[in-house]
């Protein structure tokens, strides 16, 4: 293995101050690291891994300046903002910007993310991926819930496991735990001893993720030093975990489609053909069968990947899994943040028995590590949550248990300080899309507005 590059992280404080930045990079893991502090004139100019942008306020003469500079590709950029500060969080939300952080109460979840992030760039310079450590057989225990929806599932990837020649693909949104049933399905295999490749198809772009399934031959192109084994020779005998397997371009879809019917791959300026026998787990979040519709999936390839398929329901079809994952988290996180959190509160309870959850079991998880890690006392309080509560354009702050309605109407429960006219379009055209069971068309006629508006605004 080579030596690792530096990884450059340049920090810009639009006040001058960057000790929290500074004091959460001290926390890393990873040290191979060439921190640079910036000004916005050379922001963008020099190349750059990692920029942490620190902003004093929603005022903040910064903004519209970093907006208007062109992001180079191949880089990612962090936002801290101060505490209490909503208007600031909602205001780069709605620029698209997701990686924000509040330091240093999320120093921890900060830290954690930025060490994945270096991972992840190590991991592409070295032409390499991380690969999942097999573990120990355990039945699924650790895919928590006891729901009936959840027991069918358990069931079922339990009876598939044993078959290594089937290929499956696992349906559910963001956050519903496809990746972590896809590895579990791998450890009750008889290719347990094997790798299991995960692998995050819009993680890596396009042009390197073709090399990365299937490898190249030294010279194939101008960095192309050495052979490189691909991702499904690496996984021989194991698992290929492809997940967002609908992002994956039409090209890559016929090249996927080969490889599952011959069993071979070719590597990238290869002639030969060479024979593999890994198991392929897809997962996606969206809408297989309207992208084949569509023409950007192919159905061939649909039908291969789906000689069984697994769909995990939304956290909040499956209420009663609940109180026991929220019980698992306190748990570790008490462990973690050393912390003896052993009651909720009653308003609490309600709130997250009845909230949506649109983030799923990552989004509850998530919310129990920031709420224990700020929590005072040994219960926590509806405050604890108030990142949902604020954040969250329809979060039911007061949940209503559902009542006798015409079947005609609709009922939102919204948060009118932080929903405006455009969110709210978006959220009744969702719910008038539920109650045509996802019929786009019948939707798009009803709202009388053109299919494609009716895309564009559910995209938002």
């Amino acid at each position: 293995m080579s030596e690792l590059e530096e990884i450059v992280i340049k920090i810009y404080s639009d006040d001058g101050d960057s000790l929290s930045l500074n004091s959460a990079i001290s926390k890393l893991k990873n040290t191979n690291l060439n921190i640079i502090n910036a000004e916005i004139e050379n922001l963008f100019i020099e190349e750059f891994d990692i920029l942490l942008i620190k902003l004093s306020g929603v005022e903040s003469t910064a903004i519209p300046r970093i907006i208007e500079l062109k992001k180079p590709a191949n880089c990612k950029i962090l936002f801290q903002v101060p505490e209490n500060d909503t208007l600031l969080a909602v205001t780069l939300a709605k620029l698209g910007i997701n990686d924000i952080f509040i330091l240093p109460y999320e120093v921890f979840k900060f830290s954690s993310f930025l060490d994945e992030i270096i991972d992840d760039f190590q991991a592409r310079r070295l032409g390499e991926i991380i690969l999942a450590e097999p573990g120990g057989r355990n039945d699924f225990e650790d895919f928590i819930g006891s729901s009936e929806a959840l027991l069918k599932i358990k069931r079922l990837a339990q009876r598939i496991a044993a078959e290594p020649q089937l290929n499956i693909l696992i349906l559910g949104e963001t956050g519903t735990g496809k990746g972590l049933l896809a590895k579990l399905i791998h450890n009750n295999s008889p290719g347990i001893s094997s790798a299991f490749v995960d692998v995050l198809c819009t993680a890596i772009p396009e042009a390197l993720l073709e090399s990365e399934l299937f490898g190249y031959e030294k010279g194939a192109f101008t960095s192309a030093h050495a052979k490189k084994a691909g991702l499904f020779e690496i996984a021989d005998n194991g698992t290929v975990f492809l997940d967002e397997i609908g992002d994956l371009s039409l090209s890559l879809q016929a090249k996927l489609l080969r490889v599952i019917e011959k069993k071979v791959i070719r590597r990238l300026g290869g002639v030969a053909d060479i024979p593999v026998n890994a198991r392929i787990i897809s997962a996606t979040n969206r809408k297989l069968k309207e992208m084949i519709d569509d023409d950007s999936f192919r159905s061939d390839l649909f039908y291969r990947l789906n000689t069984v398929s697994i769909e995990v329901p939304p956290l909040r079809e499956r209420q009663e899994d609940i109180p026991v994952l929220l019980d698992k988290f306190i748990n570790d996180y008490n462990t973690q943040f050393n912390k003896q959190i052993s009651k909720i509160d009653d308003n609490l309870e309600d709130f997250i028995l009845n909230y949506s959850w649109p983030g799923n079991v990552r989004e509850l998880k998530n919310s129990v590590e920031r709420a224990v890690l700020l929590s005072e006392g040994n219960s926590l309080k509806l405050k604890d949550f108030s990142s949902i509560i604020n954040f969250t354009p329809s979060a039911e702050i007061q949940p209503q248990k559902e009542t006798s309605l015409h079947p005609h109407i609709i009922q939102l429960n919204l948060n009118y300080v932080s929903t405006d006219l455009e969110i709210l379009t978006q959220l009744y055209a969702e719910e008038v899309l539920k109650k045509f069971k996802g019929n786009k068309t019948r939707t798009s006629e009803q709202l009388g507005i053109s299919r494609p508006k009716l895309d564009k605004l559910l995209k938002k």
